[in-house]
């Protein structure tokens, strides 16, 4: 059984898809599944599926969308190294649980991927670390379900996504970096640095990638664009670090000397 969130609505098993096709009850499967094994109440639903104006059917629409999905979830056969697994949609009060085999579900399979990449990283195990931050960012690589139009959840959802997304990227390049991988990601820094021309983080990781790829001007040309984008837009100067390492940049000449400061948020 195969459960997809992180781009398009999926829900297939033995290569056959088992997705709802209709729009409402496509949006209702999503809400679901975004919070796989836990109670979704009727009025969330409700919210969610007619966010400005809902009609006074809305409660004996939503019990006819929830025995269509009922319907479908018993069709998908369990899966043959997990006969036990199955999708059942259960009636609590005032609201439904969607149970999910969380090993089928692809956003339990990014945490956990991102998680042991965390693991291994504290045991210095870089390599393996990247390679798994790069397999669990490959499952997000278009918008969360993007073929459903979002109601407030989903939308909360998505922008949870894609947050979540940006910090692990930012694991993905430093392990990356750590890996002597420095030309290879200089053009994807540069593509970051357009989209988020305030991001220390991002400008730290391009400035240590030009450096050691034997590009110090380059490296000086990004911190000079970023302290003058802070100073003309919020008025402030880069961090301490971010200027720590601009000054070590200028002096320093060992080129493996050169580390990403740590700019996140603790």
């Amino acid at each position: 059984m195969d459960l997809r969130i992180l781009g398009r609505l999926s829900l297939s098993a033995n290569g056959v898809d088992y997705t709802p096709t209709a729009p409402k009850l496509r949006h209702l499967t999503a809400l679901f599944m975004i919070n796989s094994n836990e109670v979704v109440s009727v009025d969330c639903c409700i919210d969610e599926l007619w966010p400005t104006d809902p009609p006074k059917s809305a409660l004996s629409t939503l019990q006819t969308y929830t025995l269509q999905l009922r319907k479908i979830l018993r069709s998908i056969p369990a899966s043959a190294d997990s006969p036990d697994a199955a999708l059942e949609l259960r009636t609590r009060h005032q609201g439904y649980q969607l149970v999910v085999p969380r090993e089928c579900l692809d956003k339990e399979l990014f945490d956990r991927q991102v998680a042991t990449a965390r693991e291994e990283l504290a045991r210095e195990n870089v390599r393996r670390a990247a390679t798994l931050f790069h397999s669990a960012l490959r499952l997000c690589e278009e918008p969360v379900l993007a073929d459903v139009r979002p109601g407030p959840s989903i939308a909360a959802y998505r922008l949870e996504i894609k947050e979540t997304r940006f910090s692990v990227l930012g694991e993905r390049i430093d392990a990356d970096l750590r890996l002597g991988r420095h030309r290879a990601v200089i053009a994807e820094l540069r593509q970051l640095v357009n989209a988020h021309p305030m991001d220390e983080n991002i400008h730290a990781q391009l400035m240590v990638a030009h450096y050691r790829s034997g590009q110090r001007a380059e490296s000086v040309m990004v911190f000079h664009r970023l302290r003058r984008t802070l100073a003309e837009d919020l008025g402030l100067e880069p961090s301490p670090q971010t200027k720590r390492l601009f000054e070590a940049i200028l002096k320093t000449d060992k080129l493996p000397t050169i580390e990403v400061p740590d700019l996140r948020p603790a």
